[in-house]
């Protein structure tokens, strides 16, 4: 849910959140597949300009025999694509059972201007033989 516009003065934007099945509570989001995405309250952008979004859901803490955790990430969106805004929100969760919900820490974000020359420091992920190259993870 957004702030109200009658106390804050900014407009109501099209928001949007992902429920996302992790395997650890504590896991960041650094690579996302289709299968990991469990709930997309407005699929392909389509929420409309409205200050709430409600869904129901019935999640399991066992996916494949395996404990999972869930982890659910806001944005807002215009025109479908996601825009980077930040804005304060308030999450309400109803539930049959108790549960545990924990913030997970701001990630801390640094770019750095400057080109490569040559190669990168871990060199091509594909090696030429077609093989993949185990050093490529220590790119900076």
């Amino acid at each position: 849910m957004q702030e109200d516009f009658k106390v804050t003065g900014r407009p109501i934007i099209p928001v949007n959140f992902l429920v996302v099945r992790v395997k650890q509570k504590w896991n960041r989001l650094w690579e996302l597949t289709r299968e990991d995405i469990v709930h997309e309250a407005a699929p392909g952008g389509s929420a409309p300009n409205q200050r709430e979004l409600t869904v129901s859901l019935t999640l399991s803490p066992v996916h494949e025999k395996k404990n999972v955790h869930y982890i659910i990430v806001p944005n807002t969106e215009i025109d479908g694509k996601s825009k980077e805004e930040e804005r304060p929100f308030h999450l309400r969760i109803f539930a049959s059972e108790a549960l545990d919900f924990y913030q997970l820490p701001t990630t801390i974000e640094l770019a750095f201007q400057n080109k490569w020359s040559g190669t990168t420091a871990g060199g091509k992920r594909i090696m030429d033989n077609g093989k993949e190259n185990q050093l490529w993870s220590r790119n900076p």
